[in-house]
């Protein structure tokens, strides 16, 4: 496994190595280091002991190394040369004009520069010197960090290299070492070398567009790393828009630089091979000639060195290795999702370099970008590209399948063009190769991009950076899959949503399913959006199993040498799940079990998620599902009990007879997968992603509350400052989102609306949105309209709310008034409903519903039948009977309030009496009532802590009652005003077997109920009411005393109580709200204020009264003085006492006979003290309480509203449960209950009446709501997204675009105009800017009408003329003739077809295709050679081709040669192979078409002239290697069986073939192989490539063969020799007997079924043109057959 390195700055200590008595110490933060102790031998270049060496500098220094040259050949010199540059030698300074000249290398350095590294002696200029041979690798002296003095103190990573450095130690040198993370996309950048000039606009944009695609993509840029040309273009654009970006991702800009031709490269290099951090490198302003600066904006430098200085190139192959050994890796988006690294070229401006580099993209299938208007190269391709056109072929496939392959076609006057163009920017040095390379570079047109800047054009100023990322799914853009991966791994939506998911593509959703999971993954809001927008359901994506991936991530790998867990280690989320799997005993995965014991703790314990319910997840063995292996052998980790016992009423035992086995680990797909991915992303904390996912959920309300809620536990959690605030805000929005879909629902339906905040809710743990709210302590919410009114309905029971609370409180005291005042709700509807007629209610209905579709945008279709009432309070036909009214009256929240208040008041009067009046030793009647009545106070403390459920609980009814297989029981653990009963709502009737009370434990139910304040108040009064109590009958008198004085103070407490009654009231609700806080800040303060207490009291004393006995009294007597002071008691008297008032006697003191006298000492220095004390205390930290108290009382004061509503809710809820009956005859119902579980009709065998605050709906009504809901979710989140389109700041970044591009096309026309409008100055037009004008079509119709009146006018006036010219013979002058523009077209275009037929011609003769400069299936690149270099009878000394025999020919196949030359000695050579001649020992000919050929040194030289390597490459056989090309031909015909006529000659069809190897077409030949004859491989390569399988039909077959074989028999030559091939090689060279096969009738080649062999891709039939782009010299001889048959071409 590879590991993680991260550089660390040299000077840092951390990560060194120190030497004690010769031993290495290594620190420990070092692995383990292998390296050589000192030089050996001179290869180690100044090496030195490594001591206290990092890690970067001692990994270099063992693996990177540089080459140097070993023999001096010294470089004679020319006269009429231009001489060297000065070069400056470590030491000796610069070595001038002025100077003694040195004797110079062929390598290019001085004679100085080899002292140390010559391993033999020099030798004169006449040897011959190659870097292969005489150079050699060495430890690398130049690495570390270069700052560039006077562009900041950057510090950029440079090294020094080897041409030859294997490119895994480059990849482990850029990601371990140097620690950059693994691109997403590679942008290699080529063109000029040399500083260029663009246009302003132009330059702008290219740096904006480049750096947007970097910073987007996470891309690394390579260049050519000069601050030069194209290079310091980029490194412009790093400078103004890359460094000042925002992004954290720095953009990361490679160059690549030949070692060689970098000028003050001595500044780079330390002579200890220690590296330099920093190098100092200056820019000088002089440029000598060969040698360029580096940039100083740049990243990386990678100084490629092959011993040679001054040789311009050496770093292109390794670049070339370099950028594919990058494109090899996967970027980082998951193990499904991931792909190779993208490779796109951009070409701007260059020269015939670029041109070369782009020919060689396009063979490689890398896609190329052209910044048209750049200049030169850039320009030729791009005006070949836009004046080129696509043609789709029709061919055959190997399974005789029709596919459809796209041919570039150029016109001739396009060709001239191109020539034109290339002989204007380059010369005619080379002209044909070039050409052909721009031809050739358009091949395949899927893999290049024209990015135009013109006005008009297809490009625009934003759109660069889509050009280039547009690119590279053009050239996948049959691989839909790869390019969703590309895109997603960019992170750019808006490329996905242009050029993959559109209209006229279907994608299956399965093939989504991992992109979606790398989405969620990795945090791509926009992508999960639009997946699930073109078809991924998420019910079908959505598996348990992969959900647990989402909670345990192994498998995204950030980097080459990690893998990283999804939830880091350092998380909260992490830390806490970790905590709660270790308490549960899973031993290595998160398991759902512990997700939901987490989202239990965060939410409350009333809140039970279905992962504690559900058995199926509840026993899931997560290593089976994620590791293949099941934990079933090894037993089930052990589970923690209680936590399963509470959620399920299941023995821990019975456990491991429910594991799954192995085939039923089909998971199923969630009911609810939005919920689940919801929670995912709340837990995580991507606020956008979770918001997404509630979009697309249901119970948009409730969703919203427990994110709200989560949320805002987890910010209690975390020490974190600023994630608390991220958590904070975030918990807030969800808690404004619920709100506001309330608040839209109660503007809809206002019943409706109360419907949602009660309704059971069955995926939420079976909670309520109300209880939601209030156990997240969301008083926002709780204060919201819907929530007061509900209640509102709640306070008053079957109440009116038109009942005053006078007529409530007269009706208290005087009951009969209950009938004539008191209204019902009952009674009320029925009125209502007995007064309006039904065309009144349709009316309301028709209003409701316009409402309605007002308020959501569409129409909410509304149920015709009775609704059910969230209450029971239906309308009845009848008056409400005595009794009920009764009932409903005195059950009503209100009423019992009341009953409770008037008790407690009466219960404090008796007890005020009592200690007034009737306190004494005997016992009064008044005191037993006074112990029965807390008694009865005590008993319903005990039923609230001890109550088995509550109104809340019934769902553990509700969820029993549907469950067929095993009862489950949420583990309720809320606050008090959950724990209590209402005996009233509960009836007995017969029920299943259920849990018991032991799935509440009792720690859990007290912790509950103390989280109440006042229970801990009721708890105390009751306490100290038992204690007096106590000591009231004890038979002491003394005790009596003490009993008064308890049984006062607890009286005192019983009055406090009363403030919770206040809370009702609007006004002074929020006040104890006040107290509450306001008693918090006291207590803070009183800390602060004890540290002064203490220390003045101390101090104060120990000066007045020094050597005090240590007893109790002193502390009082120490602390009595510095408290009392701070209410204005100062103790002067005390402080000023003096005898006789007071004594120093000590006997007389400690008996206290009189007071102790204090120090004379004391009277000065205590009163200056206390000055200082009350100073501080009185003034300071008094005002500081008071600014507390302010503060709090603002805060409060803000949000009163919100206080008093949430007190409220808490009241209500409270008097809600209650028993009817208040204290003390509240024992009636507690004994009704007693007896109720004396006789088993406990609470498990009562059944719930529907609640007013939570309620079951039927199936179809709770879908209803939901949808409801929904609809009106979605129509707010649709308006609040339009409103922010709207937004002021959007419509001014909109208008800031506009006049971005109003801009730049008026810079643009008037760059136009400039060039045009010069007075004087012709215009100047150049041919690849081609800016179009389009036009209304109805416009360019009446343009082509005047043009050809013009035409028709012209050809009539030449006619006028030459009549008159005719009959005025005797006149001097001569009349004007108008051109004939028809005519000289015709001329030009017969020209330019004339000069496309010589060019075929030439390009054969010029041996073109030899000579590309990569050779094919390699790496290796050509030694170049000029057009006007090729024969070999011209001379060429610096001639040096590269060796090269391709890995499949060394192995020595049948077919290729077993002896290899070209590794043998010279004089070795002779005699091995025969040449000219039949060998016999290897079955072939070696005799040339061409006739003798030289043998040179042992090795055949092809007669066709040099190629740029020797070896043999892909050829087998040295010297010629024979084949044979077929052409078969037709001539076309059209649907009625006639030739088809082009320019009055018949057009020609020849069999053709697709290569896979270079995707060309080309004709059906191949190699002949050992003894086989041409004509026979003729035959056998026609039939291999272009017929394959030609039927199954026996007697067809033999017939097609006859008729082959006539035609074959009839066979004419057409050409014999040299075939100009990109395999060939100085030593091996293909030499074919071209056979043109004609069927004149179209009767012998009708029947054949053209199709695809095994070694080709697709077979058709292709229209002979000069425009055609064929393999090898093929358009060679297809010409000569068309010029033989006279045909079109």
């Amino acid at each position: 496994m590879e590991k993680k390195v991260t550089r660390v700055s040299p000077a840092d200590p951390s990560d060194t190595i120190s030497y004690e008595m010769g031993t290495p110490k290594r620190n420990k933060s070092l692995v383990s280091l292998h390296f050589n102790e000192e030089a050996v031998d001179a290869q180690n270049v100044g090496a030195a002991p490594e001591v206290n060496m990092t890690f970067e500098q001692r990994w270099i220094r063992d693996n990177i190394k540089m080459r140097v040259c070993k023999k001096f050949v010294e470089k004679p010199v020319e006269v009429n040369s231009v001489s060297l540059p000065p070069v400056r030698v470590p030491g000796k300074g610069l070595l001038g004009a002025g100077a003694e000249i040195e004797a110079i290398c062929k390598c290019g350095y001085l004679r100085s520069a080899h002292m140390s590294l010559l391993s033999s002696p020099g030798s004169s200029g006449l040897e011959e010197w190659r870097v292969e041979t005489n150079t050699k690798a060495v430890r690398t002296n130049a690495f570390g960090t270069v700052e560039f003095l006077g562009f900041g103190e950057n510090e950029r990573n440079y090294v020094r290299v080897d041409v030859n450095t294997k490119m895994e130690d480059m990849m482990e040198l850029m990601m371990d070492v140097w620690g950059l993370e693994k691109p997403n996309l590679l942008i290699s950048v080529t063109g000029g070398a040399k500083n260029f000039t663009m246009k302003q606009k132009i330059k702008e944009e290219f740096r904006r567009g480049l750096m947007k695609v970097a910073r987007s993509t996470g891309a690394w840029i390579i260049t050519g790393g000069t601050n030069a040309g194209v290079m310091k273009h980029v490194g412009e654009a790093v400078r103004d828009y890359g460094l000042v970006s925002a992004s954290t991702n720095p953009i990361i800009v490679i160059g690549v630089a030949t070692w060689g031709c970098i000028q003050n490269k001595e500044d780079l290099i330390d002579p200890e091979c220690r590296g330099k951090w920093p190098a100092s490198y200056r820019l000088g302003k002089k440029q000598r000639p060969k040698e360029s600066f580096l940039d100083p904006n740049h990243t990386h430098f990678v100084l490629v060195d092959n011993g040679t200085q001054h040789q311009f190139g050496v770093e292109i192959p390794f670049r070339a290795r370099m950028e594919n050994s990058i494109a090899n890796m996967k970027t980082n988006t998951g193990k499904n999702a991931s792909v190779y690294v993208p490779v796109v070229l951009l070409v701007l401006e260059g020269g015939p370099g670029t041109l070369e580099t782009a020919h060689q993209a396009v063979a490689n299938n890398t896609p190329i970008v052209i910044v048209q208007g750049s200049g030169r190269a850039a320009d030729i391709l791009a005006f070949a590209y836009q004046n080129s056109s696509g043609e789709e072929i029709e061919a055959t496939d190997q399974e005789g399948k029709t596919k459809k392959i796209t041919q570039t076609i150029f016109d001739a006057s396009v060709e001239a063009e191109i020539r034109n163009q290339v002989e204007e920017n380059f010369g005619k040095k080379n002209l044909v190769s070039y050409c052909e390379m721009v031809k050739e570079t358009l091949k395949n047109r899927d893999l290049i991009t024209v990015f135009e800047f013109s006005i008009g054009g297809r490009g625009s100023s934003k759109d660069i950076d889509k050009a280039i990322l547009q690119a590279l799914l053009r050239a996948n853009k049959d691989q839909i899959f790869d390019q969703l991966k590309l895109a997603l791994a960019w992170n750019r939506i808006d490329i996905a949503k242009s050029e993959i998911f559109t209209d006229d593509r279907f994608i299956q959703t399965n093939m989504l399913f991992e992109i979606m999971q790398s989405a969620l993954i990795l945090n791509r809001v926009g992508f999960v959006e639009l997946l699930m927008d073109n078809g991924v359901n998420l019910k079908d994506f959505l598996t348990k199993k992969r959900l647990l991936k989402l909670y345990n991530q192994r498998d995204l790998s950030f980097s080459s040498h990690h893998t990283v867990q999804e939830i880091n280690k350092n998380t909260q989320l992490y830390q806490m799940l970790d905590k709660i799997r270790r308490k549960n005993g899973n031993a290595k995965y998160i398991s759902l079990v512990d997700v939901g014991c987490l989202i239990q703790d965060l939410i409350g314990d009333f809140y039970t998620p279905w992962y504690l319910l559900d058995p199926k997840v509840r026993d899931l063995d997560v290593e089976y599902l994620l590791d293949g292996v099941s934990a079933k052998s090894m037993g089930m980790p052990g589970i923690k009990k209680g936590i399963l016992s509470m959620a399920t009423g299941k023995k821990q035992e019975s456990m491991d007879n429910d594991l799954l086995t192995s085939d039923e680990y089909q998971v199923p797909d969630f009911d609810n997968p939005f919920q689940e991915l919801f929670l995912w992303a709340v837990l995580l904390n991507r606020q956008e992603m979770a918001k997404i996912l509630w979009k697309g959920g249901k119970d948009a309300t409730a969703a919203a509350l427990v994110a709200s809620g989560m949320l805002s536990s987890l910010a209690r959690e975390t020490d974190d400052t600023e994630l608390a605030k991220k958590l904070k805000a975030n918990s807030q929005e969800f808690s404004n989102l619920a709100i506001a879909v309330l608040n839209e629902c109660y503007d809809v339906e206002e019943k409706k609306a109360q419907n949602l905040l009660i309704r059971e809710l069955e995926h939420w743990g079976a909670a309520t949105c109300v209880l939601l709210a209030v156990e997240s302590n969301n008083k926002k919410f709780i204060s919201q309209t819907a929530c007061q009114t509900l209640l509102n309905n709640v306070w008053m029971g079957h109440l009116s709310l038109d009942n005053q609370m006078l007529q409530l409180l007269l009706c208290v005291f005087v009951p009969p008034l209950i009938f004539p005042v008191i209204k019902f709700k009952e009674e009320i509807d029925t009125d209502a409903m007995s007064e309006k007629n039904f065309e009144q209610r349709v009316t309301l209905k028709a209003k409701k519903r316009k409402l309605e579709r007002q308020k959501t945008l569409n129409s909410i279709p509304v149920r015709e039948e009775k609704e059910e009432s969230h209450v029971d309070y239906e309308s009845k036909p009848f008056a409400l009977s005595f009794w009920k009214k009764l009932y409903y009256f005195y059950t009503a929240p209100v009423v019992i309030f009341a009953h409770n208040v008037l008790s407690y008041v009466i219960f404090l009067g008796l007890y005020s009496y009592i200690l007034l009046v009737k306190f004494s030793v005997e016992v009064s009647i008044e005191e037993i009532i006074l112990i029965i009545w807390v008694f009865s106070i005590f008993a319903e403390e005990v039923r609230q802590l001890l109550s088995q459920y509550s109104i809340y609980e019934r769902i553990t009814i509700y969820r029993t009652s549907t469950n067929q297989n095993t009862p489950h029981v949420i583990n309720p653990s809320a606050s008090n005003h959950t724990q209590s009963l209402r005996g009233k709502n509960h009836s007995f009737h017969p029920t299943t077997k259920m849990v018991s009370s032991s799935t509440k434990t009792f720690n859990t139910k007290l912790h509950s109920y103390i989280t109440d304040p006042w229970n801990i108040v009721d708890v105390v009064t009751i306490i100290m009411f038992i204690v007096g109590i106590i000591l009231r009958f004890l038979p002491y008198s003394s005790t009596l005393e003490a009993a008064r004085c308890v049984m006062a103070l607890n009286l005192v407490i019983f009055f406090f109580r009363i403030l919770h009654i206040f809370s009702v009231h609007k006004q002074l609700g929020p006040k104890l709200v006040m107290i509450g806080r306001m008693l918090m800040d006291l207590l803070y303060f009183i800390i602060i204020l004890m540290v002064f207490v203490v220390s003045y009291s101390i101090a104060a004393h120990s000066v007045m009264f020094p050597n005090t006995e240590l007893t109790f009294v002193l502390v009082y007597n120490v602390m009595r003085m510095g408290y009392w002071n701070l209410y204005g008691e100062l103790f002067l008297e005390e402080i000023e006492r003096e005898e006789p008032e007071c004594t120093f006697d000590s006997l007389l003191y400690s008996n206290d006979t009189l007071p102790r006298c204090p120090t004379p000492v004391s009277r000065y220095a205590v009163p200056i003290l206390m000055g200082f004390y009350v100073l501080f205390c009185n003034i300071l930290l008094l005002n500081l309480l008071i600014a507390m108290f302010s503060n709090t009382y603002q805060i409060i004061q803000e949000n009163t509203d919100q206080y008093w509503c949430f007190q409220r809710y808490r009241l209500i809820y409270e008097y809600y449960t209650r028993p009817t009956l208040a204290p003390p005859l509240i024992l009636i119902s507690h004994l009704g209950l007693f007896i109720r579980w004396i006789f088993g009709k406990c609470s498990l065998c009562l059944s719930s009446q529907p609640s007013d605050l939570i309620t079951r709906f039927p199936a179809d009504k709770a879908r209803e709501l939901v949808q409801w809901e929904n609809m009106i979710a979605d129509a707010y989140m649709n308006r609040l997204e339009h409103e922010e389109k709207k937004n002021i700041q959007n419509r001014i970044i909109n208008t800031q675009e506009s006049i971005h591009e109003l801009f730049f096309k008026l810079d643009e026309l008037q760059d136009i105009q400039t060039t045009s409008g010069a007075p004087g100055v012709p215009p100047v037009i150049k041919a690849p800017i081609n800016p179009v004008v389009r036009m209304p079509p109805q416009m360019d119709k009446r343009l082509l009408a005047l043009e050809e009146q013009m035409q028709q006018s012209t050809v009539a006036l030449n006619w006028i003329m030459r009549n008159l010219q005719e009959q005025q013979k005797s006149s001097a002058k001569v009349p004007p003739l108008m051109e004939d523009k028809k005519e000289n077209a015709k001329q030009k275009k017969e020209k330019d077809k004339a000069f496309v037929k010589s060019t075929v011609e030439e390009r054969k003769r010029l041996n073109y295709k030899s000579r590309i400069p990569r050779y094919p299936q390699s790496m290796v690149n050509r030694f170049p050679v000029p057009d006007d270099k090729v024969a070999w009878e011209i001379p060429f000394l610096e001639y040096d081709p590269v060796v090269y025999e391709a890995p499949e020919v060394k192995s020595h196949p049948y077919w290729a040669d077993i002896i290899d030359l070209i590794y043998m000695k010279p004089s070795d050579r002779i005699g091995k192979i025969k040449f000219n001649e039949y060998d016999n020992n290897n079955r072939c000919d070696r005799k040339s078409y061409w006739g003798t050929y030289e043998v040179r040194d042992g090795l055949p030289l092809n007669p066709a002239g040099r190629t740029g390597i020797i070896g043999r490459g892909l050829l087998g056989r040295y010297g010629p290697n024979h084949c044979g090309d077929p052409i078969v031909t037709r001539w076309k015909r059209n649907d009625k069986g006639e030739v088809v006529m082009k320019e009055g000659k018949k057009v020609l069809e020849f069999v053709a073939i697709f290569r896979k190897d270079n995707e060309l077409w080309s004709i059906p030949g191949g190699m002949c192989e050992p003894g086989q004859k041409v004509s026979q491989c003729l035959k056998a390569e026609f039939t291999e490539e272009a017929l394959g399988t030609l039927v199954n039909d026996q007697t067809m077959k033999d017939k097609i063969n006859k008729d082959l074989q006539y035609m074959l028999d009839h066979g004419e030559e057409i050409y014999k020799g040299i075939c100009d091939d990109p395999r060939n090689t100085d030593n091996a060279w293909l030499e074919t007997l071209v056979f043109s096969y004609h069927d004149n009738t179209g009767k012998i080649l009708h029947p054949f079924l053209l199709r695809a062999g095994e070694t080709v891709e697709a077979a058709t039939w292709l229209e002979v043109s000069s425009s055609l782009i064929l393999h090898s010299s093929h358009l060679f001889y297809v010409k000569l057959v068309a010029d033989k048959l006279n045909a079109y071409y």
